[in-house]
């Protein structure tokens, strides 16, 4: 009997609190992966075959850095979702050992673009690499 007594005054508070902040349980929902709530802005620094680097501003409200590379169309993928050309330089592991690395805030990064949730002030930067 106490049990149900405080299952129900537990409800009746959760309730409650629902109804404080104007949102019903049936009203909460996830928040999308795919955005973020305000536009962040990142920086993009591209070393080239040459050593002559680009650097560029982004501005986007998306979520994780491989969608806003893919918006601002400065990577291109394989098949297998593998970079092979950043701000249209290709680079062609069979043909020459040659590959795009991929660094955080100056670190080697440990995971791909489309796994990196991006945040406002961050550097990103891809460099060519041989071997």
């Amino acid at each position: 009997m106490k049990r149900t007594i405080v299952t129900l005054l537990l409800a009746v508070l959760m309730l409650t609190m629902c109804a404080a902040c104007g949102t019903s349980p049936a009203e909460i929902t996830p928040e999308d992966p795919e955005v973020v709530e305000s536009p962040i802005t990142v920086t993009l620094i591209v070393t080239m075959p040459d050593g002559t680097q680009t650097t560029h501003s982004l501005t986007t409200t998306r979520y994780t850095l491989g969608e806003v590379l893919r918006d601002y169309g400065l990577i291109e993928c394989d098949n297998k979702n593998m970079i092979v050309a950043v701000d249209g330089v290709d680079a062609n592991w069979d043909k020459d050992q040659a590959y795009w690395a991929f660094y955080i805030d100056g670190e080697y990064a440990m995971h791909g673009v489309d796994d990196e949730a991006i945040a406002d002030g961050n550097t990103y930067a891809f460099e060519y690499t041989i071997g």
